[in-house]
């Protein structure tokens, strides 16, 4: 209910919540845990939560902050704010850590140096610069692979270990070789006047941490700190969030720790389950009621992430009907389950009336929506790929956001070797490497060196005139750097005859990719009529902060492919969870790892509560991964499902090699007897392995094979062979030096 004067009374606030929720609103003071199950309500509470502390204790909005995990959960939470006070609250900080971090290094990043119009490098551009630095040192991509390379830095950067403190900790050959790069690695991005996505949140936390006033003064200023999704933050966020409640303690976080599904990038959910140690005096609210599912599906889901030992003890439960039983189909290859997935579709759809909006498929790994595609095209059904290649990561785009950042950062190497020859202007790599020769020996960046062409006499008079006419080009968005960065998008357009390169680059691709430099436009169009700030250098922090969640189109009526990991955060009224089977889901680099498959059960309870109504679930008895075909066991998971919240398949009861799955119910997880032991690529036949206690020498990630133990070792050094056991019993032998190592105390 809203009164005359357009906004929320007290009671109105607390209206639409039950008593659990009331809690969480009203209760304040000093810290406060919501553990907050799937579909419990947990946007509502913190936006009421919000809405009483201006409201009821007549806090300022601009002493509020709140952090979400996406842009999207940012706005939404802007707009439910607006709904409940009756206005915008534009002086609330609500945004991503990322986003928060950002405003705070533009306002006072100076005190580390830091220039207002950094740049912040994308993946793109960070495996960029990571082949240039490779190539500098001599060390090839085979040894060192770039992403690799960037995948160990950024868990060196989540330890909020500089490079020098890391070069002190290092125990082999090869971290001494990482350390080294890592150190190159900052200087560029330090010369280039650029951030990558770890250092927005370190480097904050350093400025926070090393100067006192600007820390008092971010502390003081924010009383009430507000943490969504708070299972999912990593060490650097941790400390960015104790600096900022350093001084008013009124710090309330909202989590879920059955939905910690991130350790992989560097999400601590010891964070979470410490919070009350942390904080002795802390208040806990535990909101358990679900209005999403129904339930089956949550009686499923409770019974599957029980087996966890690292959680917070809590069951979700529902006023709602059971609803109907969890659907189980085993086919016999992937091909057969798009097919299966597609008949499930379509009866949804055409026989019950449902948009397929509310139509999801879930799985752990991109490579299987390939067959999933194939079924859903086969039968013109239309979808959404989500994770595939977003928008701003496509090639003329990121061409015309290249230009716009060289404009406000000449310093950006990264984004000149991009856009120098685009469109093409016949300067060749020769003379790209001579340029950047010049830039090395006068300690300039690569526009300032093209500004000073005319001194470097191993480049032609014809050549220096083409970059002379790009250096004019980015010389004009500069000084035009004050208008609205639409117009500025259309102008460069237009300047590069953008669209006469598409159709000299490829004819055949030209039409679309001109369509996504329209949408570009029009997109800028549409951030300048919402910001605050239209300008270049705000709009390219907006587009470089994006994140999959956020692209997503909930408007466009078409069913939605993503992994499990994506659906975080999503609802569906039916879900299709794919592939549950051993491998996959449970994933082969988590099999050995007890702290990681806990982390996959949780996926898989993740997957299961995206569904209101209705959940599908198959595996398959044969499925081709890497190249390579072989059978494959059934998901452990599905063990820990109750038998009478079950509803299996004939063809599932009839394949004795899955468990006993013959009968009326599973076996229990104790019991458990089926093929899940079986790799799902074929062991290797040269060597065999003796089960009993092993001594480990290391652990290295294997792109096909997934995680696995070095065992032995013969000889010494960069060529040594080593014995590697992955999961399900499979044997190796792999030179160390093509080892991507994740610990080793093998002698190099």
């Amino acid at each position: 209910m809203i009164s005359d004067s357009g906004t929320n009374t007290e009671a109105e606030l607390l209206d639409t919540l039950n008593p659990v929720q009331r809690e969480a609103v009203t209760h304040t003071d000093g810290p406060v845990l919501i553990l907050a199950g799937a579909g419990s309500g947990k946007t509502r509470v913190l936006t009421h939560r919000i809405a009483w502390l201006v409201r009821s204790l007549s806090v300022s909005p601009q002493e509020v902050l709140a952090f979400t995990f996406t842009n999207k959960a940012a706005a939404s939470m802007r707009e439910r704010l607006a709904r409940l006070l009756g206005s915008p609250i534009s002086s609330m900080w609500i945004g991503t850590f990322h986003a928060t971090c950002v405003r705070i290094l533009r306002a006072s990043g100076a005190h580390l140096g830091l220039d207002r119009n950094f740049v912040i490098y994308d993946s793109d551009d960070q495996e960029t610069l990571m082949r240039r630095i490779l190539a500098d040192l001599s060390l090839g991509d085979k040894e060192f692979r770039p992403r690799a390379v960037l995948s160990k830095i950024s868990n060196v950067k989540n330890r909020l270990l500089t490079p020098e403190a890391y070069r002190g900790m290092t125990q082999t050959y090869h971290e001494e070789l990482i350390a080294k790069i890592y150190e190159q690695y900052q200087k560029a991005l330090k010369k280039a006047q650029a951030l990558d996505f770890d250092d927005l949140i370190g480097e904050t936390v350093s400025l926070l941490a090393e100067n006192a006033s600007v820390r008092e003064s971010y502390a003081r200023r924010f009383r009430y700190v507000h943490v969504d999704e708070y299972q999912d933050t990593n060490g650097p966020q941790y400390e960015l969030i104790r600096h900022l409640a350093s001084v008013h303690r009124n710090l309330c976080v909202v989590g879920d720790d059955d939905q910690s599904i991130y350790g992989w990038r560097g999400a601590d959910i010891g964070n979470i389950l410490s919070f009350e140690s942390t904080y002795p005096d802390a208040h806990v609210v535990r909101l358990e009621q679900n209005y999403r599912s129904t339930g089956n599906i949550l009686a499923a889901a409770n019974a599957v992430v029980k087996n966890n030992r690292k959680r917070k003890d809590k069951t979700l439960w529902t006023e709602e009907s059971a609803g109907e039983l969890l659907h189980l189909t085993i086919v016999g290859d992937e091909e057969a389950e798009g097919e299966l997935i597609v008949s499930g579709m379509t009866r949804a759809v055409h026989q019950e009336g449902r948009s397929p909006r509310e139509l999801a498929v879930l799985y752990r790994t991109n490579a299987q929506s390939r067959a999933i595609e194939n079924a859903l095209r086969r039968a013109a059904v239309p979808y959404e790929l989500v994770g595939g290649t977003p928008f701003y990561q496509r090639r003329e785009v990121k061409d015309l956001l290249a230009h716009l950042r060289l404009s406000v950062n000449p310093n950006d190497d990264v984004a000149f070797r991009r856009v120098l020859n685009v469109p093409k202007r016949g300067i060749g790599k020769t003379t790209l490497d001579r340029l950047g020769a010049f830039a090395f020996r006068e300690g300039v960046s690569m526009l300032a060196a093209a500004r000073r062409v005319d001194e470097e006499v191993d480049i032609t008079s014809a050549t220096r005139e083409k970059i002379r006419g790009f250096v004019q080009i980015i010389d004009g968005l500069t000084a035009r750097g004050a208008e609205p960065v639409s117009e500025l998008l259309a102008s460069l357009v237009a300047a590069l005859d953008f669209g006469r390169h598409l159709m000299d680059d490829d004819p055949e691709s030209a039409a679309d990719r001109m369509e996504n430099v329209e949408e570009l436009i029009v997109g800028a169009r549409q951030y300048v009529e919402r910001a605050t700030d239209p300008g270049v250098a705000a709009f390219l922090s907006e587009v470089a902060l994006l994140t999959d969640a956020d692209r997503i189109d909930d408007t466009v009526d078409k069913v939605r492919l993503m992994t499990a990991h994506n659906a975080k955060g999503l609802e569906f009224d039916v879900v299709f969870v794919a592939g549950l089977e051993e491998g996959l889901m449970p994933h082969a680099s988590s099999a050995m790892d007890p702290e990681q498959l806990e982390e996959e059960r949780r996926l898989f309870y993740v997957a299961l509560t995206r569904a209101r109504c209705r959940v599908f679930l198959s595996a398959a008895t044969h499925r081709r991964r890497f190249g390579v075909g072989g059978p494959s066991g059934l998901s452990r998971f599905l063990s820990e499902l109750p038998a009478e919240l079950m509803e299996i398949d004939e063809r599932a009861r009839s394949y004795g090699g899955y468990g006993g799955l013959t009968g009326a119910s599973f076996p229990r997880a104790d019991s458990w007897t089926g093929s899940f032991d079986r790799p799902v690529v074929p062991p290797s036949k040269e060597v065999t392995f003796s089960p009993g206690p092993r001594h480990v020498l290391g652990r290295i990630l294997h792109p096909t094979f997934g995680r696995g133990e070095v065992v032995a070792q013969e000889g010494k050094g960069p060529d040594s062979r080593l014995t590697v056991l992955f999961p399900g019993g499979v044997v190796k032998k792999i030179v160390a030096r093509y080892a991507q190592w994740e610990e080793s105390d093998v002698d190099f």
